[in-house]
Formats: structure tokens, sequence, C-alpha cells
């Protein structure tokens, strides 16, 4: 956990007592890996677990019980789960390395879905893997990825390269590949991320063979190759570019963070719930004038993700302003695992908006990104922000200092050691006062 024990936590302490464990992707890592090691040796005897446990996981059981072989979904609604997905979770049980024998329990609800059962999957097989190449931000990104690491260096070099591939093994229309990458190509130019050969006389019949290999030429730019580095989807680089742009010397904490929530990276947002409508309209009504991209009309198809986006901002807000894991999870929904993999993904977002703004000249607001990005990596508000330069120090000790009336670097280095132990611990307290020192010499050294 960041912080004090949560009420996660002290569930899945309670429970692990009796030998019994839930597990799911609202876990910790350090969670995830206590119940997985306590399985493994014996001290936990039952897990209950959502499908992620099926995948990845190096972890045996004699027996599975697979309670729903439904499950909902906001595209499809009920509906059953894939042969493949069923047949993992059955794989865990009676592996030859550890039992001779494991059983496997699908419940069915009726004796029509037991016949489905039997016939999907057991007698049936999985289903083909697809290959994900061809959705459009993969072929994006690996598009930019090959012109700017040099491996395709030509149209004709990309084409040759994506024809090699599974998808193209798989779908075998080599001519709708050859279109979306024209598509891709034609994009990335649009964005100032790649520089082609082409001419303006393309049009015209009559053009040497040198002409068209000077138009077949592909070249990422600078900005190109800072993209592909980054990893983000080029189509999330230009969003951010352009909105950025419309800032001039400062841009508000929230704005930044809407921003990152608008990305295809930080989906999905958060759920919008009935009683949260009110909520969010008065926020918007109340941020839309700093916002960078401005709120759709009502009627609109982007109205409902726009507010998500919303919601998913305030969110990240709210951790900023240092609230806690409890309330987090009780506000927005967010477990303490989710909280950790949304955190990383706006630290990186945070990171790549703070380099686009370097690389294309909006030095007067990177400071207002790079303090959001802090806010957001500890959860604090900016008055803390020079307390948690110290090792040691996170959201909950830096908030105690502060409230001590140690408010700056030099307030801790003029405390005595041991008033600041009984704040902080002796050894933590020993170890901030080296930091200081480290600091101080440091800056001589510099002068």
């Amino acid at each position: 956990s960041i912080e004090k024990p949560t009420l996660q936590c002290e569930k899945l302490s309670n429970q692990v007592l009796d030998g019994v464990a839930f597990h799911h992707a609202g876990l910790t890592n350090k969670q995830r890996k206590t119940i997985e090691d306590g399985f493994k040796e014996g001290m936990i005897k039952v897990i209950t677990a959502t499908p992620t446990l099926a995948w990845g996981v190096n972890l045996p059981a004699y027996r599975v019980v697979v309670r729903d072989l439904k499950r909902f979904s906001a595209r499809y609604g009920s509906d059953y789960i894939p042969t493949l997905e069923i047949q993992q979770m059955m794989g865990r049980a009676g592996r030859p390395k550890y039992d001779r024998e494991g059983e496997a329990i699908l419940i069915a609800k009726s004796k029509g879905e037991a016949e489905y059962a039997f016939d999907t999957y057991i007698k049936g097989e999985s289903e083909d893997i697809q290959s994900k190449v061809g959705v459009e931000p993969v072929l994006r990104m690996h598009a930019l990825a090959l012109i700017a690491s040099g491996i395709a260096l030509s149209r004709e070099s990309l084409f040759e390269f994506f024809s090699k591939t599974f998808y193209a093994y798989q779908y075998r229309d080599l001519s709708s590949l050859r279109g979306k990458l024209e598509s891709v190509i034609e994009m990335l130019g649009e964005f100032g991320f790649v520089r082609t050969g082409q001419r303006e006389d393309n049009d015209n019949p009559f053009r040497s063979a040198g002409d068209l290999i000077r138009d077949d030429k592909l070249e990422a730019t600078r900005i190109g190759r800072r993209v592909s580095e980054l990893y983000i989807d080029p189509l999330t680089a230009d969003y951010i570019i352009k909105n950025l742009s419309k800032a001039k010397d400062f841009i508000d904490p929230f704005a930044v963070l809407h921003l990152i929530s608008r990305t295809l990276e930080m989906q999905p947002s958060l759920s919008l719930r009935k009683k949260d409508l009110d909520a969010i309209n008065e926020l918007l009504a109340e941020s839309e004038r700093i916002l960078l991209e401005k709120p759709p009309d009502p009627w609109e198809m982007e109205y409902d993700d726009y507010m998500r986006s919303v919601k998913t901002a305030l969110f990240f807000s709210e951790w900023m302003d240092e609230l806690g894991e409890d309330l987090i999870l009780e506000r927005f929904g967010v477990t303490p695992g989710e909280l950790h993999v949304r955190l990383n993904n706006a630290d990186w977002l945070l990171y790549a908006t703070q380099e686009l703004a370097l690389l294309t000249g909006m030095k007067p607001i990177l400071k207002h990104i790079r303090k959001t990005r802090l806010r957001v990596k500890y959860g604090i508000r900016e008055e803390l922000l020079p307390l948690v330069r110290l090792k040691g120090i996170g959201r909950i000790r830096a908030r105690m200092l502060f409230n001590s009336n140690l408010r700056r670097l030099s307030d801790l280095r003029k405390v005595p050691l041991e008033s600041l132990s009984r704040l902080i611990g002796p050894k933590l307290a020993k170890d901030v006062k080296e930091q200081l020192n480290e600091m101080v010499s440091d800056q001589k050294t510099v002068s």
C-alpha cells in the first residue's frame, strides 16, 4: 500500500488468517505476491479470483472451480466467456509437475448451459489468436518506430516488413495492408513526425527512376524520433502538442490532468455514475475556462467520453490534494491496485507531455507541467514539494513535518536531531540529516 493499511488490506489480512483470500486486478503488487506465495506454500487453501489469475501466473491447484460461465461487458452485455480463457483456467488444475491428477469443475445454471459448456469448453477448440497489428494505434506506433529506428527508410521497405508479419499471414489482404500503411504515413506526415519524399509534381506521368526513388523515401523528424522513444501513440502526441500550444505562460494543473485523461493511453476513463452527474457538471462549469479542450455539446457523441475524462482528472486532482486511499475508493471506486496502475500511467504521460513541451519550445509552461507531475507522483499539495525531495519522505511524513512547522529544507537543517527523531524515527532522522549535509556539500562544490 502507498500509506497506512487500507480497508482492503484489513479485509484481506483477516481472510488470510482463515486460510482464504481474494485475488483481482485491484490488489497492489505486494498483496498479489503475498497471496500467490501463500497459496504455493499451502498457508492459503482457497483463492477466489477474477479471470486475471488465469493469465501468466504459475499458480497450480488441485481443483479449479469456475462458478460463472458468463460475464458482463459494456460492449456485449452478458455473454459467455471465450473457450480459450476457460481452458486457461482449467489448465491450472492438476498440472503434471505438481499432481498426478486434478479436477476442473464448471458450474452450469441449467441443463442447456451444461450441454453448452461440455460442447464448447470440453470438446470444443479454442478461438484463433488475432493479430493486433492492424489496430490503428498499434500500426501507427510500429510504423513510426520502424521509420525512426532506420529499419524502414522507404514506403516499400515499410510495406515489406509488415507483409512478413503474422497479421499479413492471417488476413492475406496485402492491398488492404498497403492502404492502411499509406494512411498512416500520410497522418505521420501531417503531424510533422515523418518527412516523405513526395514531390509537388507527383501527377506528372513522365518522371525519372531517380524521382520515383526519392518519392519513396521516409525519414523521421527530430520530434518524430522523440515521440517514438516516448512510446506513446502518435495521435496522442499530436493531440498534446496542439492543445499545449493554446496555453501561453501558464497552464492550470487541472488542465494538464484533463489533457492526459483524454488520451487513449489513459483509457478506460472512470465511469460516470448517476450520482456523479451534478458534481461533474458543476465542476465543468467552474473549470471550463481553464481547460485546453472545450467540451462538446451535450447531444454530441463525444460528450459522455469528455465528461468521464473530467471525472478522471478530478480523481487525479483529489489525489494531489492528499485524499487518502480509502476515500479514493469510496468516492471514485478506484482500488489501491488500480490506483497504482493509473498513477504509473499518469507519470508516463506527464513525462511525455513535459518532453513534448520542451521539444516544441513551450518553455514558459514547462515548470507547471513538472510541478503537476511531481504532485501526482507523491500525491501532495504544492507546499510539500521541497520536503519530498528527501529520500524516505513521502506524502504522510511530509505532511507531518509541515504541520510541525518544518516546512523547508532549511527548517530541517536547524531542527535538533532528537526533535526530528521523535517525529519520524531515529533511523530516518539521521538519514535525512545526512542527505541535507550532502546537499550543502554539493552546492559548495558547484559554487
